[in-house]
């Protein structure tokens, strides 16, 4: 409980120091990603997201996904997806056409593991065909996540990343993604994910609240690890 009120206090003070519109709450992103090993050398991941710029409500974003990788080592993987996104920019009205995405993504993912630490890296770069509502736009974009993660037991483990974008339009140095969270073990193939991001976009700083759903299933008949979302 006390530390529970302690994260609570932090995010509510860190949301009183905004000065943008959309800085001034503490939103909200929803996540459901899965992996499915379905062989030896290859996987699926569906993933999809809902963004909110207040907790419960103020509409932003939705993400809907697809990966397919190819294994060529046990720790190492390349893959190519789609993603689908509807994008509410404006924070306070809503008579805006929302903007709509197409994206084709290229990625390469790798992992490590150290006794209880598990070092993971993904680089992907992304062709954007944007639907704007006088223009349409193709724009790509690099992007680069390292992550850190340690297991606490066999329940609970803690993991933080860093993600940088590197945009191939102006403003270079457009987004970065910082977060920190718990994963909680509930069933055997699934995990509960709670966390804080933040995420610097453009000139805004935003805090957020992440809470997800991991599922992973391996369908080889030999079990190995599995790939790490």
């Amino acid at each position: 409980m006390k530390v529970t009120l302690s994260l609570s206090l932090f995010f509510f003070s860190i949301s009183l120091l905004s000065q943008n519109p959309s800085e001034d709450y503490l939103g909200s992103w929803y996540t459901y990603g899965s992996n499915h090993r379905l062989s030896e050398r290859f996987s699926l991941s569906p993933y999809g997201e809902l963004r909110f710029y207040e907790p419960s409500s103020n509409y932003n974003l939705a993400f809907f996904s697809l990966r397919g990788s190819y294994h060529f080592k046990n720790n190492q993987s390349v893959g190519l997806g789609y993603a689908y996104l509807d994008i509410d920019t404006v924070f306070e009205f809503d008579n805006e056409p929302n903007v709509h995405e197409n994206r084709i993504f290229e990625s390469y993912s790798a992992q490590k593991t150290f006794g209880k630490f598990l070092l993971t890296h993904r680089a992907q770069l992304e062709q954007r065909l944007l639907d704007f509502k006088d223009r349409n736009e193709i724009q790509n974009r690099l992007r680069y996540r390292i992550g850190l993660k340690y297991v606490l037991n066999s329940t609970f483990s803690v993991k933080i990343t860093e993600e940088p974008f590197i945009n191939f339009q102006d403003q270079v140095f457009h987004e970065n993604r910082f977060y920190a969270g718990l994963d909680i073990k509930i069933l055997k193939h699934s995990q509960l994910q709670i966390g804080y991001l933040k995420q610097h976009i453009r000139k805004n700083n935003l805090n957020r609240i992440q809470v997800g759903i991991s599922i992973k299933t391996d369908h080889r008949k030999s079990k190995h690890s599995i790939a790490v979302l």
